[in-house]
């Protein structure tokens, strides 16, 4: 997505949210002080990058005089995970393309000072070096770049998480693959079984992290409508991935799912399925036991 469309996805998605106003950036490990000052990078220099960073991205503010009544106060931290000058490609193009780039890697974390439940995201920048430049001014750009990504993606993720279920399954269709990988996160969440069908949809989406964010969202559910559409995704994976399937099947349950486990246990030519698909099973039939022998069934 480019940087014009991301900007639209964030102010779009944080219309409605209660403004953060981040008081205070601490850095949080991530290079060592060395490192840093063999980069001609400091604290300081991160510290500022995330200050102006939220200060520039919507839904966020930087200790303004007179702050909204409804904002949220809040601590941060950054972290500067990656910082180098290398040779890139241009995107997309052969290696012979290939020009002298800063690239950094940047995380960001913000928690309401009251103790609710902190957000993180981490966001990757490569910026161009001018023929001659010192490596030094080029990685502060790249640093400044990644932070705004990374508190762009914070406030997608926050707003995203202050809508109502119905809009947040709706999303669950939106064009940006990063909106549906909150969407997702946002249901497993909240557990709603209302969500199921729009997620099971999911495991067909073109992302593959938005596909693994949705099998995991069932898991957490639980809802039995997941059972039939996590066996045919099963049909496309091999080994470990298989196995994971057959343990979130056996943990969700029913008379679909024991069959299924039983094909497992009994004909899989790889060992591992064959056990995680044994081990499922005998987990069901430990439950069953507690619930009083009660034979599989639809939930």
């Amino acid at each position: 997505m480019s940087a014009a469309l991301a900007a639209m996805a964030v102010l779009s998605a944080c219309r409605g949210a209660p403004p953060r106003v981040v008081e205070r950036v601490t850095v949080a490990d991530g290079l060592s002080p060395g490192r840093l000052a063999a980069l001609g990078l400091s604290s300081e220099d991160l510290r500022q990058a995330a200050r102006q960073a939220f200060a520039a991205t919507p839904g966020f503010a930087v200790t303004p005089p007179e702050p909204a009544r409804n904002a949220i106060r809040c601590r941060a931290t950054v972290a500067l995970l990656e910082a180098r000058a290398i040779l890139e490609p241009l995107p997309g193009g052969p290696a012979e393309s290939a020009v002298p780039r800063a690239v950094a890697s940047v995380e960001l974390e913000v928690a309401p000072v009251d103790g609710e439940e902190s957000a993180r995201e981490a966001a990757r920048w490569a910026e161009p070096m001018a023929a001659g430049e010192e490596s030094t001014q080029a990685l502060r750009r790249a640093v400044g770049g990644a932070a705004r990504k990374a508190a762009g993606f914070l406030a997608m993720a926050l707003a995203e998480a202050a809508k109502p279920d119905a809009k947040v399954i709706a999303d669950l269709e939106a064009g940006d693959a990063r909106l549906r990988d909150y969407a997702v996160r946002v249901l497993a969440d909240r557990r709603n079984p209302a969500a199921v069908p729009a997620l099971v949809a999911r495991l067909d989406d073109a992302d593959p992290e938005v596909v693994e964010r949705a099998v995991g969202a069932l898991a957490q559910i639980r809802d039995r409508r997941a059972v039939v559409p996590l066996i045919e995704l099963s049909h496309r994976r091999e080994g470990a991935a298989v196995a994971q399937l057959a343990r979130i099947i056996g943990d969700i349950g029913g008379a679909e799912a024991e069959s299924f486990l039983l094909t497992l246990a009994s004909g899989h030519p790889e060992p591992g399925v064959r056990r995680a698909a044994a081990e499922a099973l005998h987990e069901l039939e430990r439950r069953r036991r507690a619930d009083g022998g009660a034979p599989p069934g639809p939930r």
